[in-house]
């Protein structure tokens, strides 16, 4: 249920785009992506997979086991639906050792200033483009997450 929630959630804001497609994503489908992406994690201890990509959202599960780098998005808004795990996003501030990685993209060490939000299962957050924001694990911790990113 939390997952039709989530996804309502994510449509309705990305209303803008055209749907083409409907798409019906169940608990235990992102449950077992998320396994999955814990055996392919990289070094900063993340995996992600686009599992859709429609007008202007772009549908990815992910999973995590470690902090992430602050990021910057220039035109695209994230939106976060918490599948398992507990997670402290913080947002807002400044970023800093601030580097352009890509077009419209720029990340960094960590972020000044920010204000925190504990989440967890069943727990959306909505990020707005040009938001700084940062995932922030505790030692031993993982996340597994359904993210909806809007081009705004």
């Amino acid at each position: 249920m939390r997952i039709v929630v989530a996804a309502v959630v994510a449509l309705g804001f990305a209303a803008q785009g055209a749907t083409t497609s409907v798409h019906v994503w169940k608990a235990a489908d992102i449950t077992a992506k998320g396994k999955a992406l814990a055996q392919k994690l990289d070094a900063q201890k993340v995996a992600s997979e686009v599992i859709a990509t429609e007008g202007n959202r772009k549908f990815m599960v992910a999973h995590r086991e470690g902090s992430g780098q602050a990021e910057w998005h220039e035109k695209e808004a994230d939106v976060m639906f918490i599948s398992a795990g507990d997670v402290t996003m913080v947002y807002g501030g400044t970023i800093i050792d601030e580097k352009t990685t890509a077009p419209g993209e720029k990340r960094g060490s960590a972020i000044k200033g920010g204000t925190l939000a504990k989440l967890g299962a069943g727990d959306v957050l909505h990020i707005p483009a040009k938001v700084p924001h940062q995932m922030i694990l505790t030692a031993g911790a993982q996340v597994t997450y359904f993210v909806t990113k809007v081009v705004e």
